[in-house]
C-alpha cells in the first residue's frame, strides 16, 4: 500500500473536520449473492459513461451485482445494478461498507481530484486487497490543464499510486499524468466511453429506388429547420443553383405544419417544389422537395451527401444531434448557434468532420463546396471514424475489468 505523509495528514485533517462522520449508519444491505463491483462515480460529468459501462458489464456478464454510489448514481441505472450512498470519509465508515458489499473489485469512474472524500475508501480497499481500477480518468482540459499546488499534487498522487490499472481517454491526460509525476507504468490509453450513436434506419428498397432517380443530381438536407430559417435556406439554395442547376433540397421543418408554406415560399420564388406526404417525386425539374415524416430521418440522411443543421444560425434551438447525419455518411454543416448539441459540435469539428457557415451566402458557398466528391468524401469519412471509433471503447473496459475482478478472486490470499 503507498505511504504518503500528505495523504497521511489529509486523512486526519478529514477527520478533525467531521468528527461525526464514524457515526457509520449503514442502511441493512441485502448483497446479493456471486460476483459483485463496486462502481463509484466521482464526477456528475462521468455519470453518463459510468451508465455506459454498467450496460456493458452487465451484456458480458449477466447475474453480476453492481452496487453504485456517487454522483447521480440511481439516475437510470439499468437492471441488476443497486445505488446506495458512498461511505463518509473516514476509516470506519470505509471498513463499514466493504464489510456490508464485500466488492471483488472496486471501479471508480472519472477523474479523481484532491479534494476527493473517498481517500479513506482507497486506503481501505487497497489494504483489504481489493483491486481498484480507474475509468474513464480525464486530466486534460483546452489549452491544456493546470497542475495543482505541491501539496494537492502530493495528495493526488498518491491517491493513484492505489489503482493498479488507471485508463485515460486520451495522450493529453497521459501527458498531464507525466507531468505530475505519477508513475505511468499503470496508465493506458483507453478511448472515450459514451453511447453508442444508432443509425438511424430506413427501407433499403426504398433508398435504392430514390437513389436510382435522383441519379448523380447533387442532393442536401436541411434538417428540423425552424421558421425563422425558412428564407435563409431557401435563399442559399439560390445561391447553389446559379452554380450547381440540378441542385434539391430536401428541407424538413422543425414543425409539420410549416411543410405547405415553405413549399408555397419555394413556388413564389419561380422553384419547383414537391412534397412527401402528397406522393409527388423528386422528378427531374423540382428543385425541393418538402418532407415532413421525422421517422424517414435515415432515408434523407442516406441519400443527401451535406446536411444542414437547422436551428443552427441564428436561434440556436437545434433539435437533431449532428451524431445522426455523421454516422449515416452525410457531411455536416451548420451555423454558429450550437449551444443545444455543443459537446458533439466540438467532437467533430476536433476531428475536421464538419462546416460551419455563419450567413446565408456562406452557406450557399460550403454546400456547392461539398458537391466535389473529393471534398464531401473527407468530411464524411472523418465523421463516420469519430463515430465508430468510439463504439467499443466501453465493451472493452468492460473485459478488462471482469478480468481483473476474475483474476484477483482466483487468488487464494486476494485479502487480508
Amino acid at each position: 500500500m503507498p505511504r504518503s505523509l500528505a495523504l497521511w495528514l489529509y486523512l486526519l485533517t478529514l477527520r478533525k473536520a467531521s468528527p461525526q462522520a464514524d457515526k457509520v449508519s449503514l442502511a441493512q444491505v441485502l448483497r446479493p449473492t456471486g460476483a459483485m463491483i463496486c462502481l463509484h462515480i466521482s464526477t456528475p460529468e462521468a455519470q453518463p459513461a459510468a451508465l455506459v459501462l454498467v450496460r456493458a458489464i452487465l451484456r458480458l456478464r449477466p447475474g453480476i451485482g453492481i452496487v453504485v454510489t456517487g454522483a447521480n448514481a440511481g439516475a437510470a441505472l439499468p437492471a441488476g445494478a443497486i445505488s446506495t450512498a458512498a461511505p463518509a470519509g473516514t476509516a470506519l465508515a470505509a471498513r463499514a461498507f466493504l464489510a456490508a458489499w464485500s466488492p471483488d473489485l472496486v471501479l471508480f469512474v472519472g477523474a479523481v481530484t484532491p479534494q476527493m472524500m473517498l481517500t479513506a475508501f482507497l486506503v481501505e480497499a487497497a489494504a483489504q486487497r481489493v483491486p481498484l481500477l480507474l475509468a474513464e480518468a480525464r486530466f486534460s482540459a483546452p489549452g491544456g490543464a493546470r497542475l495543482p499546488w505541491f501539496w494537492s499534487r502530493a495528495i493526488l498522487r498518491a491517491q493513484l499510486a492505489f489503482f493498479q490499472r488507471v485508463l485515460v481517454p486520451d495522450q493529453a491526460s497521459v501527458a498531464w499524468l507525466g507531468r505530475l509525476g505519477a508513475a505511468l507504468d499503470r496508465v493506458q490509453t483507453s478511448g472515450s466511453i459514451r453511447e453508442p450513436v444508432e443509425p438511424l434506419p430506413c427501407t433499403e428498397a426504398e433508398r435504392s429506388a430514390l437513389a436510382r432517380q435522383l441519379r448523380s443530381r447533387p442532393v442536401w438536407f436541411a434538417v428540423a429547420v425552424p421558421e425563422a430559417e425558412e428564407a435563409t435556406v431557401l435563399d442559399a439554395h439560390e445561391r447553389a443553383l446559379m452554380r450547381a442547376h440540378r441542385m434539391l433540397l430536401i428541407v424538413l421543418p422543425k414543425t409539420p405544419e410549416r411543410a405547405a408554406l415553405i413549399a408555397a415560399a419555394a413556388e413564389a420564388r419561380g422553384l419547383r417544389a414537391a412534397r412527401r406526404t402528397l406522393e409527388e417525386e423528386p422528378e427531374d425539374d423540382v428543385q425541393v422537395l418538402v418532407v415532413e415524416d421525422e421517422s424517414e430521418l435515415g432515408l434523407w440522411y442516406r441519400l443527401a451527401p451535406v446536411t444542414w443543421m437547422g436551428g443552427t444560425l441564428m436561434q440556436g434551438d437545434s433539435l437533431r444531434s449532428p451524431l445522426e447525419p455523421a454516422a449515416l455518411g452525410s457531411a455536416i454543416v451548420h451555423g454558429p448557434a450550437i449551444a443545444a448539441h455543443s459537446a458533439d459540435f466540438a467532437r467533430l469539428s476536433e476531428a475536421r468532420a464538419c462546416r460551419v457557415a455563419g450567413s446565408p451566402a456562406a452557406l450557399a458557398d460550403v454546400v456547392v463546396e461539398l458537391i466535389a466528391p473529393d471534398r464531401v468524401a473527407t468530411l464524411a469519412h472523418n465523421a463516420w471514424v469519430t463515430i465508430s471509433g468510439d463504439a467499443g471503447v466501453a465493451e472493452n473496459i468492460a473485459r478488462q475489468v471482469l478480468a481483473d475482478m476474475d483474476f484477483a478472486v482466483a487468488q487464494p490470499k486476494a485479502r487480508v
